[in-house]
């Protein structure tokens, strides 16, 4: 009975870090700047997810984008922003669907900023654009990528995002086909009206250590590394880095740069799944999310709410 109330694994917060230098050394207590921490679980409808954390810089501001999910209700997308890493506003939400969202991964091309959240549930990826310069909510422009969820597959082109280099947009994504993750990479030079096409040297990768992305493509010092998170002993255990060699429409390259890049001394003990680096202000500032494993109390008291809910409406 006990082992049915815990639920292993996990929920996941939010963290953000900032400090003056690249470095992956000092993900830390003196370093943090702001952290989304998992309460109220006494609630009928406890929020449970603040994950999957994106970070977008507009004029004198820093935007934070990341999932939100209270108990069973779909993910939607939740954001709140900054101009000093102290003060921010409250989260409001920018993206709802019929469908759970996460992974917020939001770009600028040509002036438009744009977001390409996971929604694997619709076994699509889907192209939305900002709707005002305060970013608050996002309407879809189109669909880049469509998949049959046909046998074995679990989980359907999930964590997706794009990366522009010398006008050609490149699409990471992936999905798991008999428990094991096949990283894609699409490729198209018009990101409105083209059709991704299949890179020729697709899947890139086939692991569940590092076939599922846990970030979008983070460029800084002269490295391109792709984010993965590491799923081959439990979901959310860690992200490594892979340093990428050759990007080109044709040829693809990749390494192991660093494993296990989340500390497990400190918030991240239990694990973590995400991480996005960008400047601002003469800051290099790292979102990441953590994972608390916790015994699922609250799955009995919504369990007791519901049926003394239908008892009532039976009366």
């Amino acid at each position: 009975m006990l082992d049915r109330l815990y639920k292993k694994e996990g929920s996941f917060a939010i963290a953000v870090f900032a400090n003056e230098k690249f470095s992956l050394e000092e993900l830390d207590e003196p370093h943090l700047v702001l952290k989304h921490q998992i309460k109220d679980l006494w609630r009928p409808k406890p929020l449970l997810y603040q994950a999957d954390s994106f970070l977008y810089v507009k004029g004198e501001e820093l935007f934070l984008f990341y999932e939100m999910q209270h108990w069973d209700d779909p993910g939607v997308i939740a954001m709140r922003r900054t101009r000093d890493l102290k003060t921010w506003t409250d989260p409001v939400v920018v993206l709802q669907q019929p469908f759970h969202l996460s992974f917020p991964y939001v770009f600028m091309d040509k002036g438009v900023v744009y977001m390409v959240p996971e929604s694997q549930e619709s076994d699509a990826v889907h192209l939305y654009k900002a709707d005002n310069d305060n970013l608050t909510s996002f309407s879809k422009v189109r669909t880049l990528l469509y998949q049959e969820r046909k046998e074995g597959i679990h989980y359907n082109y999930n964590d997706s995002h794009i990366f522009i280099k010398d006008n050609i947009y490149y699409l990471f994504t992936s999905y798991q086909k008999d428990w094991m993750y096949y990283q894609e990479l699409f490729v198209t030079d018009d990101l409105l009206h083209g059709k991704f096409v299949r890179h020729p040297q697709s899947p890139i990768c086939i692991s569940n250590e590092f076939g599922r992305n846990g970030g979008s493509l983070i460029e800084l010092d002269g490295l391109l590394l792709r984010v993965t998170q590491d799923c081959h002993a439990d979901y959310g255990d860690n992200v490594s880095l892979m340093e990428i060699d050759m990007l080109t429409p044709n040829d693809y390259r990749e390494h192991v740069f660093r494993r296990n890049v989340l500390p497990s001394n400190n918030i991240f003990r239990e694990g973590g799944h995400q991480l996005n680096i960008i400047r601002f202000k003469n800051n290099y500032v790292y979102a990441t999310d953590y994972k608390e494993n916790r015994w699922a109390w609250y799955r009995l008291w919504i369990a007791f709410l519901t049926k003394l809910k239908l008892h009532k409406h039976r009366g």
